[in-house]
């Protein structure tokens, strides 16, 4: 059926002059709209005709992927002879693919779905991961270079590309065998100034939209354009998969932190590409997680709440997740409905809590009457989640979650400390000298308020702190070298203050500065929206934003790490504040009894205190 027999509603809003552009229904419900966009020049009005296919046998097309920007549709487009509008972006867009000879056949989300029909609209939602995976070819409309940098950017891809595939194929089909560059080609390649370029090139509101994930996952041939410059998908990801791997310095280099290219786009290369990306990564990182697709898209844009599920639900089955919700665009139907509805699902169908992993809340959030547990993907408080939700359990259990009529979730956990103090909420700006502030504070709160030998009290208090301001990962280098940048941080924390008040610390030496630097940028990203407590027992501890005195430290069974309980009215029932980083472990005796929570970290050799504590039943609301 072609769009020519179409007469109903415009495409996107109302104009005077002539006859509006209206549409028909869609016949079937695996049809779509394809753009047939005629050729013209520079000047020249778009023209176009819409007409329908269907995924079983589509006309050959290519699929647009754009920033929508502003909603408002003010720019003109004749669609088969009538008048339409559409928005400035995808006018530009249009303009920017438009041939000066030949037609072009393009999909276009926001003028070939109805947008006014919420039902047409729910209904292609489900079908967009087959119209993107579908298409011959998709189209990624960057935008402008304004700083004509993009033949800068396709000359370093061409030339990393080449080398990481004659790397690839030397390593061969092996896990983490590719090999790191030694100090003296590191330097070299950060000598290279067209990093910048390459760095800039991420940072353009294309990377920052959550529909681009499968839009540019899902693509068999993907082609970036970026004012007049055309550089492959697949090249550009293959290089920065490479350095994000291999040479993460550049990051460090033009601090990049949280800024760069979502994780996803990584992680939809390696699940497309799984031989390719081995060796770069180790085996135990392999794993596609569903739910750290839904946290790293808390740092990307969408216009309505409902698709931070929505919009990545095509993905759930390449996790190995069943999800049996549906799209619903009604105004009966909430962002929060639709978290809650994920929730529940996931926990029935996974039996575990995982997603507690990815729970973020404010102050507000933490008074709501809405299920503390539930994670709420609209909250974008910080990048790092304490622990990797596919990670090994503290305490492993057979037993099952459950939610209850009342949305409770229901589990077994342990308490094994309180929270007694805790800093203000820090911030990704936090300056070394805040943090070594913070630091001589807490040690002049600990033998004030503690009687009984504590870890914070020994030459392990440094290793503690470290190891909650780092989340006891590294970043930024190997780990030997990482361990020499903490140890340098460390150095630089227990240095004592002048006594003098025309004195100044003595500054670390070159070697170490460096160090110190990167340690701290990690350290920045971590802390950001928390805040660094200290508990009853004496450890150090960083929790999640609300956290307050008098909070309680636990354990839930099939938990991967620590989390922070508020108790509720009713008697074992808990509002959810959090994961937390606190340097224990857990573990249950050979010889039966209680579990054992013992404080260490690494290899370091030392269980410097351990006590018994008991399971018990945890009703979290």
């Amino acid at each position: 059926m072609s769009s020519t027999e179409e007469s109903a509603s415009n495409v996107a809003g109302t104009s005077s002059a002539g006859m509006l552009y209206e549409y028909a229904p869609l016949p079937e419900s695996n049809a779509f709209r394809v753009l047939i966009l005629e050729p013209g020049g520079v000047d020249d009005t778009l023209c176009c005709s819409l007409e329908i296919t269907t995924l079983n046998k589509p006309i050959p097309y290519e699929a647009i992927s754009y920033v929508w920007g502003n909603t408002h549709r003010d720019h003109p487009i004749r669609i088969n002879g009538r008048a339409g509008h559409i928005t400035a972006n995808l006018w530009r867009a249009l303009h920017r693919m438009r041939l000066p000879e030949q037609s072009r056949v393009l999909w276009a989300d926001s003028i070939c779905i109805n947008q006014d029909d919420l039902t047409e609209r729910a209904s292609q939602v489900l079908l967009m991961s087959e119209i993107y995976g579908q298409a011959r070819r998709v189209l990624l409309h960057l935008g402008e270079d304004s700083n004509q940098e993009g033949e800068v950017v396709l000359s370093l891809v061409h030339e990393i590309e080449a080398m990481v595939l004659e790397g690839v194929r030397a390593a061969g089909e092996s896990w983490d065998t590719f090999p790191t560059p030694s100090p003296e080609e590191r330097e070299q390649f950060l000598a290279d100034t067209r990093w910048e370029a390459f760095i800039n090139m991420t940072h353009m509101p294309w990377f920052t939209r959550g529909w681009v994930i499968q839009e540019a996952g899902l693509a068999r041939n993907g082609l970036m354009l970026w004012g007049k410059t055309e550089i492959s998908w697949q090249s550009f990801v293959r290089v920065y998969t490479w350095m994000v791997r291999r040479l993460p310095q550049v990051r460090v280099k033009y601090r990049d932190g949280g800024r760069g290219m979502n994780r996803l786009h990584l992680e939809m290369y390696r699940l497309r590409h799984k031989r390719e990306t081995m060796p770069l990564y180790a085996k135990q990182s392999s794993q596609f997680d569903f739910l750290i697709v839904l946290h790293d898209a808390r740092a990307l844009y969408v216009r309505d709440a409902r698709d931070r599920v929505y919009a990545f639900m095509s993905l759930a089955t390449s996790a190995g997740l069943s999800l049996h919700i549906q799209p619903d665009y009604s105004e009966h139907k909430t962002a929060r409905d639709v978290y809650l509805d994920m929730a529940r699902d996931y926990v029935n169908s996974m039996g575990d809590i995982s997603l507690l992993h990815c729970v973020q809340h404010t102050e507000n959030s933490m008074n709501e009457k809405f299920p503390s547990w539930v994670p709420r993907w609209d909250l974008n408080l910080f990048d790092n989640i304490i622990t990797h939700t596919s990670g090994p359990a503290l305490i492993p259990t057979e037993l099952r979650p459950s939610v209850s009529h009342d949305n409770a979730l229901e589990a077994k956990g342990l308490m094994f400390d309180d929270i007694i103090f805790t800093s203000d909420v820090l911030s990704r700006d936090v300056s070394m000298s805040d943090i070594k502030m913070l630091w001589n504070q807490m040690l002049d709160l600990l033998p004030v308020a503690f009687t009984n030998p504590s870890p914070t009290h020994s030459s392990f208090a440094a290793l503690s702190f470290a190891h909650v301001l780092s989340v006891g990962r590294s970043w930024g280098a190997e780990w030997p070298e990482w361990v020499e940048w903490r140890t340098a941080y460390m150095e630089y924390l227990c240095q004592e203050e002048p006594t003098r008040r025309d004195s100044v610390p003595r500054p670390p030496p070159d070697s170490a500065r460096n160090g110190i630097q990167g340690f701290h940028t990690y350290a920045q990203w971590n802390v950001h929206n928390r805040r660094i407590a200290v508990t009853k027992r004496g450890l150090f501890a960083l929790v999640p934003l609300p956290t307050q005195t008098g909070d309680i430290c636990g354990v839930l069974l099939g938990g991967k790490a620590p989390c922070i309980l508020r108790r509720a009215m009713t008697a074992r029932t808990y509002r959810f504040v959090g994961d937390a980083c606190i340097p224990v472990n857990v573990s249950r005796p050979s010889t039966g009894g209680g579990l054992v929570v013992s404080v260490g970290i690494e290899n370091s050799g030392r269980d410097l205190l351990d006590w018994s504590v008991e399971e018990e039943d945890i009703r979290l609301c």
